[in-house]
């Protein structure tokens, strides 16, 4: 019998390019789980789409994304559409995520949407390791499920795990394990909401203070979404987002990117979704 399940490694990296003034794509090695979208520069950042033919991952599948962001380079990554995580009768499937930001250079990594579908079994490890100078900000989504087909909590386990660090210094490390049917309530429960979606945006580099400090005045509002704030380290901070919904989610999140736009004005990039 021969296994339906894809095993595949994705390696990118970027340079800047003094002849050209400008980023350039310096390696691209795709296929399988995962293909590149043409890159665009937009006059100040290269833009590229992470492409998952698809549609997510089956139980079996591993996926390890390696991107390496040279100095002086500005990158933005972003994906076309939601990533999900298929049914799983049985077995168990990886995505493993390593970004490498060298001094002077910015990275904007603003994916779609994370859906774990009914009896998904996923682990997902990140790490980003900063040079002293680099710069990034970070958006992670999480969906309850495929609520559009009924289904709310009904992944079997989706376990989380990042490490940041900076000059291989730890600078955070978080791990969680979701197991909707062996809790007697969601973790992520609010009275008063059905659902309950999540989004963290982390941020790092020179203006990280700023910008968190500027985001803890972004009010909640207890019927759609409450915002929490945090400044884990001197060069790096976290937002966390709870809404009731993934319009309530993304449109938090669209707004707090725009207002960071102030202190990040890369963050002005317009993906060109496919």
């Amino acid at each position: 019998m021969i296994g339906s399940s894809l095993q595949s490694s994705v390696e990118i990296a970027f340079r800047y390019d003094k002849a050209r003034s400008r980023t350039v794509l310096a390696k691209r090695q795709a296929g399988g789980l995962c293909h590149l979208s043409k890159p665009y520069w937009t006059g100040e950042v290269l833009g590229l789409q992470l492409v998952n033919p698809t549609a997510g991952l089956f139980s079996g599948d591993h996926l390890d994304v390696s991107v390496h962001v040279g100095p002086n380079s500005q990158v933005a990554l972003t994906s076309p559409s939601a990533s999900r995580y298929h049914t799983m009768p049985t077995g168990q499937a990886h995505l493993t995520q390593r970004f490498e930001i060298e001094d002077d250079a910015w990275l904007d990594f603003w994916p779609e949407i994370v859906i774990p579908q009914r009896e998904s079994d996923v682990i997902q490890t990140t790490e980003i390791h900063l040079a002293p100078t680099a710069s990034t900000v970070f958006l992670d989504l999480l969906s309850p499920g495929r609520v559009a087909h009924g289904e709310r909590y009904q992944f079997r386990r989706l376990e989380t795990r990042l490490e940041i660090r900076q000059s291989g210094n730890l600078l955070a490390k978080e791990r969680c394990v979701l197991e909707p049917e062996h809790s007697s309530i969601w973790p992520l429960h609010v009275p008063g909401w059905d659902l309950c979606y999540y989004a963290a945006l982390w941020v790092a580099g020179q203006q990280a203070g700023k910008a968190i400090e500027l985001l803890s005045q972004f009010p909640s509002n207890r019927t759609t979404h409450q915002i929490g704030t945090s400044l884990v380290a001197d060069r790096l901070g976290v937002v966390r987002i709870i809404a009731n919904s993934s319009i309530s989610l993304h449109k938090v999140a669209n707004q707090l990117r725009k207002n960071l736009q102030q202190h990040l004005p890369l963050l002005t990039t317009s993906f060109r979704k496919l």
